[in-house]
């Protein structure tokens, strides 16, 4: 922290002589004033340089290139600063982004901003949009309560190729609430999956998945049940002092979560330690929260084309590949099951040599001689783990 107010109190320096709070509107929710005054003098600055470069704008082969010293020395400046600021408070509390559209023409005018003597203008340069109204600088992760127009720091707490997963605390609704936002840069069949993916948790009451709430499809991001743990964290943290019946309980909600979907006609494809959590409350066992529904296969749908790529840290990668990942059925569910049954029990991931009845019989190379049902399984999980004490 200190670090971040070093920096903030750099770049208050530095806009001393010129501060205005002209624009101080646009930055009300920015909890710390003196960022909330540099913002305020930033976007003035740039707005009042912008203004005086749009006089010579757009550029073309007759029109007058040169832009004036003091403006050109001015813009070169507030924007080094904006993004000096914007680099060091990366990953803080008071993280922010410079507007896209901005932040294209920040980098366009460094490559001819000059300190001293002005500028000259590039040819086919367009004029540029003033904000007035809307701000330059915008807090990198946040959400708003449309309830209460408060708006919430979001924290990161996973990310991958795919999404990042965030946690806020709402004060409205007194509890912590998770947030899935996609990668800005996914393409159309992965926002058409995201899409897939909340409708299909949003169909599905019950307790063993994870409960979805809001969709926005403008930001591409859900709303969804904050769990307190992956089954990956909890059973590293709390392998050794978990009773058999704990594990039992872990173990068959995973299993009903799994027997849920399929009786809804669903294939997870993606079942891993990582991909089910856990909800904590008092006095009972932790609760299973199954998630992450971005690789589903549903009967007919158009979405598992011919060409999909195979995923998942616990399937069969060899045989799925000669099979394709298209042709997933439950054969395979089962075997990336039992692997994440098997954790659960030993709290080992390594399941090369190991001697584990269900296990064997679930990962079987021929596919004859594995579960056809889940009862099946369950009752041989149940069974291996009290055999075990």
């Amino acid at each position: 922290m200190d670090l971040v107010r070093n920096a903030i109190e750099i770049a208050y320096k530095a806009i001393d002589y010129k501060k205005t709070l002209a624009y101080s509107e646009l930055y009300d929710s920015i909890c710390d004033k003196k960022l909330q005054i540099i913002f305020s003098t930033l976007h003035s600055e740039i707005i009042k340089d912008f203004k005086a470069m749009n006089e010579r704008l757009p550029v073309t082969q007759t029109s007058i290139r040169h832009y004036w010293a003091e403006n050109s020395r001015s813009l070169k400046e507030s924007i080094e600063i904006a993004k000096q600021l914007e680099k060091e408070l990366k990953n803080s509390e008071l993280s922010f982004e410079i507007d896209r559209y901005y932040n294209q023409i920040f980098n366009k005018c460094l490559e001819f901003l000059q300190s001293s003597y002005g500028s000259e203008l590039p040819e086919g340069m367009e004029k540029i949009g003033i904000y007035e109204v809307i701000p330059i600088f915008k807090k990198s992760d946040f959400i708003k309560n449309s309830k209460t127009n408060i708006e919430y720091q979001l924290k990161n707490i996973g990310c991958g190729s795919y999404a990042k997963v965030f946690k806020y605390y709402d004060e409205f609704y007194q509890c912590d609430f998770a947030l899935k936002r996609l990668n800005e840069n996914a393409n159309t069949k992965e926002i058409e999956r995201f899409l897939k993916e909340f409708e299909t948790m949003k169909n599905i009451n019950n307790p063993y998945i994870l409960k979805v709430y809001s969709l926005n499809k403008n930001r591409n991001e859900y709303i969804m049940e904050y769990a307190d743990f992956t089954l990956e964290k909890y059973i590293n943290q709390n392998n050794s002092k978990l009773l058999i019946d704990e594990k039992i309980s872990l173990g068959c909600q995973i299993i009903r979560g799994i027997e849920i979907l399929w009786n809804k006609k669903i294939l997870h494809r993606d079942i891993s330690f990582k991909n089910i959590l856990l909800k904590i409350y008092d006095d009972i066992y932790p609760v299973v929260k199954i998630s992450d529904f971005g690789l589903i296969k549903e009967i007919d749908s158009q979405l598992t084309s011919e060409n999909t790529e195979v995923k998942g840290s616990l399937n069969e990668i060899s045989r799925l590949q000669k099979k394709g990942f298209k042709n997933y059925d439950t054969s395979d569910e089962i075997y990336a099951l039992s692997r994440v049954l098997y954790f659960v029990a030993t709290g080992k991931t390594n399941m090369e040599k190991a001697k584990c009845n269900f296990l064997q019989k679930a990962t079987d190379e021929n596919i004859e001689n594995r579960y056809k049902n889940l009862n099946d399984l369950r009752k041989d999980f149940v069974s291996f783990l009290k055999n075990r004490t």
